[in-house]
Parts: C-alpha cells; structure tokens; sequence
C-alpha cells in the first residue's frame, strides 16, 4: 500500500493505498504500470468507511466505445450535478471543463471531490495516447483545476 496526496507525486508499487489530505484513499492497480496498456475499464470510485476513497475496475470498456464522448458521457450519468464537457484533445493530453463547479468545490466536501477528480483521470485516461487530463473549472474550497494524471492520486510511504 502507498500514501498519497492529491498534490503531484509518482510511484510505480502495485496494491497502493493513498492517503489525501483529509481521507484514506486505496488504489488496486494491476501491473507496476500507471496505465493499462493491453484492456481498459470504466474506473468507478467509492467511499468506503473503512478505507475511504477506492478507486475500482468496474467494467471492460469495448475498444469500438473507447473514445473520449463515450467516457464524459458516462461520468455525466455518475455525477449528473456536474457537468463535464470536452474541450480538446492534443498529443498526449485531453483538455475538459466543469462550466458550473459549485457542486464540485463547495457541496462534495474535500473527499467526494478527490474522488470526482480521481475518477475523472482515471476514465480518461483510458484513452489511447492520453496522459495527462487538465481539467478547468472555477476553484472552491475543495478542489482546484489542473492537470491530473493517474500519479498524481500515489504517493509511496
């Protein structure tokens, strides 16, 4: 298990547990990898009173469904009080934004937004070639835009 901070950090351990500023975040990845190369899944996470904030392989996604409309679609149904939007795609980054992030910032508390932003990164980048996923909405008190990449939620102990 691996401690983490939302805040950028690398580490390539499998199993990891994060720990965010405020809750007990755990990880199963497969592999050392931070992506997965060879399937892809629609990533879910759930707080779980023991552990916090989980990060899970809910289903294989079809490579014919794997693009980018598909993924915000899909996190729209999940979240429906915030509302992704794409922006771009650009070489190994995908470009998104929340117009209205009240929800986001302000009703979720620190946790239901660590884990929004983590679910957001993981889905995307599922997308072949995406790396990075810089999400811009206007900042609240519990979450802040950026550029988020799958390391960024691992931080080793």
């Amino acid at each position: 298990m691996i401690s983490a901070f939302i805040i950028s950090c690398n580490t390539k351990k499998t199993d990891e547990a994060i720990v965010s500023t405020d809750s007990l975040i755990n990880v199963s990845k497969p592999d050392s990898a931070a992506v997965i190369q060879d399937s892809h899944y629609f990533w879910s996470s759930e707080l779980d009173q023991k552990n916090g904030l989980v990060m899970k392989k809910e289903v294989p996604v079809n490579a014919d469904s794997l693009n980018a409309a598909y993924m915000i679609n899909r996190l729209n149904e999940i979240y429906p009080e915030i509302r992704l939007d794409f922006v771009k795609a650009s070489s190994d980054s995908i470009y998104l934004k929340v117009a209205k992030s009240n929800y986001l910032t302000r009703q979720m508390g620190s946790s239901g937004a660590e884990a929004y932003l983590a679910a957001v990164t993981y889905n995307m980048s599922e997308l072949k070639g995406v790396t990075y996923v810089d999400i811009r909405f206007k900042e609240g008190d519990h979450a802040s835009p950026g550029t988020y990449t799958r390391t960024d939620f691992v931080h080793e102990k």
